[in-house]
């Protein structure tokens, strides 16, 4: 099989794409992983350990169409049984190429509910038409996709995240003396992109309305991009500079965790938040705006706290309750912990994927 993907960059839909291909059924599948952009050392390399060939087109500029024709040309020679894309521009660029190669049935993966032109929700209808099925990661998106994007219902599946628990089981909290918190020190913790999804200016607000309510607290946050400058800027223009900590991009995401108090999610458009499994996994409460997906994940008021999407403050008041109350903080992140034990395994994803796969081989008149 072939696994299309529009870049191997360091985010969260990338990270679910190689959890995804590393953990298939190797007596039953041999991917070889297509990304359209230039290759990324840190998810190429975990993908070649696992004996997955990779394959990077090196594409810099979104609309260059001689992308089609280039992958048309490695899914000839691939002759997959079944192509899955993963993100929109490898969405519209497989189901074209995988028409001029001759390659049936298309999968593609759709990973956010993001607000689009009218243009683009076009291209991504026409082009994508053949597809078989449409992977969407929540209701929330599949709902989205009918409606904004007009994609056939009867095409469109729900295939949630995963979460390896494992890997957030008896970890040691970060040690965060280096920045000035104390052991015992209160930290909510906010991990993410620096760009205008994440707006992670929205946190840094939040936590001013709550920084002279509880002195102790800190905020932390995990992450790098292109508003990081403007972060730092108001985080100082704020007079925060001793109470939010801004780490940068790190890998012990896991180990944040188990020093916060709770997570702090301030995106604007989503379409599953990993980082929120993680803080589930984690067994943290999450206090989040009311994206898509968060209703698929966040209970409010038992596992965390759902705010509407213009309400800054009330992210705040969430925080500040969590604060005031960890017995409360801590009974909602064993629930939560139990819900994506329950619900949200990397084993429950996988196995969904490689069912909607061989149905459509079956369909396609091939054999299994």
């Amino acid at each position: 099989m072939a696994c299309c993907i529009t870049e191997l960059e360091a985010g969260g839909a990338e990270r679910m794409f190689v959890e995804l291909v590393c953990r298939l059924d190797r007596n039953q599948w041999q991917p070889t992983v297509i990304s359209l952009g230039a290759e990324s050392e840190a998810f190429a390399n975990r993908l070649r350990r696992a004996d997955i060939e990779v394959r990077c087109l090196g594409v810099t500029r979104r609309w260059d169409v001689s992308a089609v024709g280039r992958l048309a040309g490695e899914l000839k020679h691939l002759a997959p049984d079944v192509l899955q894309t993963w993100l929109f521009h490898a969405n519209v660029a497989g189901c074209l190429a995988a028409r001029r190669a001759g390659i049936e049935p298309v999968v593609t993966g759709i990973r956010v509910a993001e607000q689009r032109g009218r243009w683009r929700r076009w291209v991504e209808r026409f082009c994508t038409s053949r597809a078989r099925r449409h992977v969407c990661v929540s209701r929330d998106v599949a709902e989205f996709s009918r409606i904004q994007g007009g994609l056939d219902s009867g095409k469109l599946v729900v295939i949630p995240n995963g979460v390896d628990l494992d890997r957030f089981a008896g970890v040691e909290p970060m040690d965060l003396g280096g920045w000035g918190i104390a052991p015992g020190v209160p930290v909510v913790a906010w991990v993410g992109r620096f760009d205008p999804q994440k707006d992670p200016l929205a946190a840094v607000e939040a936590f001013d309305t709550i920084a002279n309510s509880d002195p102790d607290c800190r905020l932390v946050m995990a992450g790098d991009g292109p508003l990081r400058g403007q972060v730092e800027s108001r985080i100082e223009g704020l007079g925060l500079g001793e109470r939010v900590v801004v780490l940068g991009r790190i890998s012990e995401v896991p180990s944040l965790m188990a020093r916060s108090v709770a997570l702090l999610l301030t995106s604007r458009w989503e379409g599953m938040p990993n980082v929120v499994l993680e803080a589930m996994a984690a067994a943290r409460p999450v206090v989040t705006r009311a994206v898509h997906g968060i209703g698929d994940l966040v209970e409010d008021g038992q596992t965390g706290f759902v705010v509407p999407n213009d309400q800054t403050a009330l992210l705040g008041e969430a925080l500040l309750a969590l604060l005031a109350k960890r017995d409360v903080a801590e009974a909602m992140g064993q629930r939560g912990r139990k819900v994506v034990a329950e619900q949200f395994s990397l084993e429950t994803m996988v196995s969904r994927y490689e069912a909607v796969w061989q149905q459509e081989i079956a369909v396609a008149g091939r054999t299994w």
